[in-house]
């Protein structure tokens, strides 16, 4: 019995990291996000970068970064902190599941 025990202990943790990312839970979340990053994840305006399409480890990198201090930006590290593990999941599944957006207003936005 000892031998099942562990080994239960030791799938927990790949079976909690495995769980599916909600992105309806996402998109409320990301509500706060979209004054910046637009609700269809394209900026209006070159300062905030397009999230649209972006892919979401990439996007969990860098929420976990300003949000633990390992990215500085004061505007970003208030927006993260309050986030929890489960709500950047579900933000980056919202971004990343976008279309990369019009393509006009993305170009606008990565030639500045």
């Amino acid at each position: 019995m000892n031998g099942l025990a562990a080994i239960v202990v030791m799938l927990v943790p790949f079976s909690v990291a495995a769980q599916e990312a909600d992105v309806n839970a996402g998109a409320a979340r990301a509500a706060v996000c979209f004054s910046c990053h637009g609700e269809d994840g394209v900026s209006k305006n070159s300062t905030w970068p397009n999230l649209a399409g972006q892919n979401s480890k990439y996007l969990v990198k860098q929420m976990k970064d300003f949000r633990d201090g390992r990215r500085q930006d004061p505007t970003m590290e208030a927006m993260a902190r309050p986030l929890s593990d489960d709500d950047i999941v579900n933000i980056s599944a919202y971004y990343s599941s976008l279309g990369r957006g019009d393509s006009s207003s993305g170009q606008q936005n990565r030639r500045r």
